[in-house]
């Protein structure tokens, strides 16, 4: 099932004003709301909205404005806009099509590729969800509006991508150029998709390098998902440096370093064991994905006790 992805094709407000419903957030309705359809669902901006309360909300917003089994709907935001109205437009009407213009680096980058929508349970990031592939219509003038620490979340996914892929990295070494960079992740994220749409043969598990320990982090201290993903990564890999080569172990250090800054989080190991055991990818004990070489992508499962000794020693 191949997704469909347009980058900088200028059909992005053909799109909006074609689709019969469009989900934003209070932020981006702020800036854009004068160039959006009137049939529209306005959402409270962060994380702390990705619930089953706004996907009802939503529905319940859809069927005031006469949307139909046929009809489209598109996401207008960021990660949290697609992964809330994506999963609602899989459920309306046991399922309707929709697209997604993006308006974030991170979901440029990574989330609007793939199809995966959800939203949170609790503190347990995407527990309820589906996969549901939208039409993605990339415009990288929607970035000139965007703050400055969701640009850096979405550097985060970025880097992480880059530890898939020997060319990205290399890119990233040099002068960073954010259309070339949309290009590669998207490439890369999509061949990853294709050949494991639905999760299930692993393939597509190299994505979650970072997330294990990064989600937690993410749900307990707030962080935007990038950066967490980041400390995530740092963590994960001083808790498996024993299975990394020891100058590749520095040199991943010494990259994640550049991105990360001086941002310090605190936090502890058993709230993150917790969280980290009722992910959906674990089957016996607490899977950790992490880079043996770049492109070269391994798995790693250990015990909650043991991933707790391990974080410990690493912080």
């Amino acid at each position: 099932m191949e997704q469909k992805v347009f980058i900088n094709s200028g059909k992005e407000l053909d799109e909006l004003y074609a689709s019969a419903f469009v989900v934003t957030d209070e932020n981006l309705d702020r800036i854009y709301g004068g160039m959006l359809p009137e049939n529209k669902f306005v959402m409270r901006a962060g994380e702390e909205n990705k619930n089953l309360d706004t996907v009802q909300k939503i529905a319940e917003a859809m069927l005031k404005c006469g949307v139909r089994r046929g009809d489209r709907i598109t996401a207008f935001g960021g990660g949290v806009v697609g992964d809330v109205a994506g999963f609602a437009a899989s459920v309306y009407m046991r399922g309707i099509s929709w697209s997604f213009v993006p308006t974030s680096l991170i979901a440029m980058a990574d989330s609007g590729i793939g199809g995966k929508t959800g939203v949170n349970v609790g503190l347990i990031k995407n527990a309820v969800g589906s996969f549901c592939l939208p039409d993605t219509f990339i415009e990288t003038k929607y970035l000139h509006t965007l703050p400055t620490r969701e640009y850096r979340s979405g550097m985060g996914e970025i880097v992480k991508t880059s530890l898939l892929d020997a060319d990205l990295f290399e890119f990233m070494h040099g002068k960073f150029k954010a259309v070339e960079a949309i290009k590669k992740c998207v490439k890369i994220k999509s061949d990853i998709v294709n050949k494991d749409f639905t999760d299930k043969n692993g393939a597509r598990k190299a994505l979650n390098i970072g997330h294990t320990v990064g989600h937690p982090i993410e749900m307990i201290t707030g962080l935007s998902h990038g950066m967490s993903v980041l400390l995530g990564l740092r963590f994960e890999l001083l808790m498996l440096r024993d299975y990394l080569e020891h100058n590749y172990f520095y040199e991943l250090q010494s990259y994640l370093s550049k991105y990360i800054g001086d941002t310090r989080v605190t936090f502890e190991p058993e709230a993150v064991a917790v969280i980290a055991s009722a992910d959906k990818k674990n089957e016996d004990g607490i899977s950790i994905m992490y880079p043996y070489s770049i492109g070269d992508i391994r798995e790693v499962v250990l015990s909650k006790d043991e991933f707790i000794r391990l974080l410990k020693e690493a912080m």
